[in-house]
């Protein structure tokens, strides 16, 4: 006996229901591929976990994590140039033109925003990032916080004349210290030669900032699309007025991370 393929099958039907005058079913839309995840609870001995605890500056705290999990906990030691940057680039499983990240952070309660400063986001194969010149395959997108807990899209496109990320500002601050907040920041790549692409925050699922029409990339290829996860988070900026400060001295305040989850849009 020949049997006919599924698919094929789904497709007579709803060809059938288009001459009845009936309504076809509708496809369930695919879930998304989790690209990236991490929450700190499993083996710590491999994966993104054992990357970050290998940097003396990030430790693991049981128990204070979001919904009493475990968590790290990340020292921003203040130097002359803002504090320590701590950091580090991770593989995806996959690459994707659309990928959305979500975490959870909480800054301590005396945590001193000064003028600001880097959180984490997503890149392509070969990120431009520190104020390096910008290349037609390269490109990174991250957050900042800013005074006073606002936040910022932080983005090298194809900007040829800026030096440092684009983006914007919230217009009122977002975090609050000491209290835990879940993050999504959202980036969809441009096609390339068109400046189409995009930047989306939201903080506890209230979106707060999202930067239009963005050039992420001039040409196309599996090189430039969203790969890699950028672990990046320090105060500056590149001087003295981005220092967090106690009693007009340089000092170490903390942030904690949990639940790292990167998807895309299949």
């Amino acid at each position: 006996m020949i049997r006919t393929p599924p698919l094929l099958c789904m497709l007579l039907f709803m060809q059938g229901c288009a001459w009845r005058g009936m309504e076809p079913p509708t496809l369930a839309p695919k879930p998304p591929r989790v690209l990236l995840r991490e929450d700190f609870d499993g083996d710590l001995d491999e994966g993104l976990a054992a990357v970050l605890l290998d940097d003396h500056r990030i430790t693991l705290t049981e128990g204070f994590g979001h919904g009493e999990s475990s968590a790290i906990r990340v020292a921003y030691v203040g130097n002359e140039r803002g504090s320590e940057r701590v950091g580090c680039t991770y593989p995806l499983e996959h690459t994707t033109d659309f990928a959305r990240l979500s975490f959870d952070v909480c800054f301590e309660e005396d945590f001193d925003w000064t003028r600001g400063g880097k959180l984490h986001g997503l890149a392509p194969k070969h990120p431009v990032t520190g104020g390096r010149k910008r290349r037609p395959r390269g490109w990174s997108a991250r957050m900042l916080f800013k005074p006073g807990g606002r936040c910022a899209t932080y983005l090298y496109d194809q900007h040829k004349t800026a030096k440092w990320g684009i983006g914007r500002t919230t217009p009122r601050p977002v975090f609050v210290a000491g209290q835990w907040h879940h993050v999504e920041f959202d980036v969809d790549l441009n096609d390339p030669g068109d400046a189409n692409g995009s930047a989306l925050i939201r903080i506890d699922e209230e979106e707060v900032m999202k930067t239009l029409g963005v050039a992420f990339r001039k040409y196309g290829g599996p090189d430039t699309q969203i790969q890699n996860f950028l672990f990046s988070t320090f105060h500056g900026g590149g001087d003295a007025r981005w220092t967090p400060l106690r009693g007009g001295e340089p000092t170490t305040v903390y942030a904690y991370f949990d639940n790292f989850i990167v998807t895309d849009g299949s």
